[in-house]
């Protein structure tokens, strides 16, 4: 139960007690015009309550959305623009070689982008974490496959104006595949014999041998030119299309082969205004060339996976929001940092020798794929997604 006292302070006579999240009860010491508004004071303290409760609810909705991109439903959104960035455990950073950078600034360029109230892309890295043996995303002990695992906190940010040009492309691999009446039939003959047995698959030839004769002569000499083809370990459709002008049908379908990784590419200009808008666009430059860079073991018999990191696109406004209009990103991987240092055409630099532009141009690609239960099972007229 809380206690509310006078304005004396820790001094001063307990005047209320808290009954319940917003239901005060004021004794004796409160005075007169107090108890008297005890009614109105309960309400204002209600009213509140639901005012925070919403603004929760409305913010735990767009960090359920950003978690969904990401594929982790139940990380709590992560926005540390503000805070100190934290390294990993300290018994992984000494396995790494000495000079190994594992906390990184939060940069922001232009550094009054935030007064500007303009849309922001945002650039969250973090420690890479391999994925775990044995276990699976849908959480079934019975299914084999790989999970991957949690990103700690994020170990530096940078913020940048959102550039023209953006886009993404979703694909899945498809190709085209053949398969002849003959390769059907070799592999219904080698099916029945691993799952049924030897004497099954045996009497699967003998089937097909008995439907191939019962067939014109042409088609006992297509089949017979193709076993001799295999036999003699040439081309069965060359060997059939000399001999006869034609080949087997090949069936020819396109057959999904996997899914795809997205690339993005973003190229920004950095053209400081001063000494210390200069100093953050070093720093910048720095953050992703470190953070891109693999990194080796003190005994340098291994090299480690760079850091990764998380990409949003954010709507300033008055509170700054996850862009609706705009695609989400799963974790990406930077692989190609490149830095153009005279893009006037020309070679200028300021007094102090930091050059009066750069054209930064950063390439990146989704570590995993795009599923479709990444989306969820249903409509969101609110979220693009991927």
């Amino acid at each position: 139960m809380l206690q509310y006292s006078d304005a004396k302070g820790a001094g001063g006579k307990v005047i209320a007690t808290r009954d319940s999240v917003n239901e005060w009860t004021f004794n004796d010491n409160a005075s007169t015009k107090v108890k008297q508004n005890e009614s109105r004071l309960n309400n204002a303290s209600k009213t509140q309550m639901e005012s925070m409760r919403g603004q929760f609810v409305e913010k735990s909705q767009e960090a359920e959305e950003y978690n969904r991109a990401q594929g982790e439903p139940n990380k709590a959104l992560n926005d540390n623009s503000e805070s100190d960035t934290k390294p990993a455990a300290a018994a992984e950073a000494s396995t790494n070689a000495d000079g190994t950078r594992r906390n990184f600034s939060n940069l922001r360029y232009p550094i009054n982008v935030a007064d500007s109230k303009q849309d922001i892309i945002k650039f969250d890295m973090h420690e890479y974490v391999p994925s775990e043996v044995g276990k699976t995303a849908v959480g079934d002990a019975n299914v084999f496959g790989f999970s991957r695992g949690e990103l700690g906190s994020s170990i530096g940010s940078v913020v940048l104006p959102i550039p023209s040009g953006i886009s993404d492309q979703n694909k899945a691999d498809w190709g085209s595949n053949s398969m002849t009446a003959l390769d059907i039939a070799k592999a219904e003959i080698a099916r029945s014999a691993i799952f049924d047995g030897l004497a099954t698959g045996a009497e699967k030839v003998t089937q097909y041998m008995d439907a191939v004769k019962r067939n014109s002569g042409a088609t006992v000499s297509a089949v017979g030119n193709s076993l001799a083809a295999a036999a003699a370990g040439v081309d069965g459709q060359a060997l059939l299309s000399r001999t006869t002008g034609q080949v087997l049908n090949p069936n020819m379908e396109l057959l999904f082969k996997g899914p795809s990784l997205r690339p993005f590419s973003f190229k920004f200009q950095l053209s400081p205004r001063d000494s210390k808008e200069a100093s953050t666009v070093i720093k910048i430059l720095r953050f992703f060339k470190q953070g891109s860079a693999p990194i080796r073991s003190k005994s340098n018999l291994f090299l480690k996976s760079p850091h990764v990191f998380r990409i949003k696109y954010v709507r300033m406004g008055a509170n700054g929001e996850l862009h609706r209009g705009l695609n989400t990103f799963k974790t990406c991987a930077l692989q190609g940092v490149g830095v153009n240092y005279t893009p006037t055409g020309n070679y200028a630099t300021y007094s102090d020798g930091v050059m009066v532009s750069y054209d930064l141009t950063l390439s990146f690609s989704e570590i995993t794929p795009i599923f479709n239960d990444d989306y969820g099972d249903s409509d969101n007229d609110q979220f693009i997604g991927f």
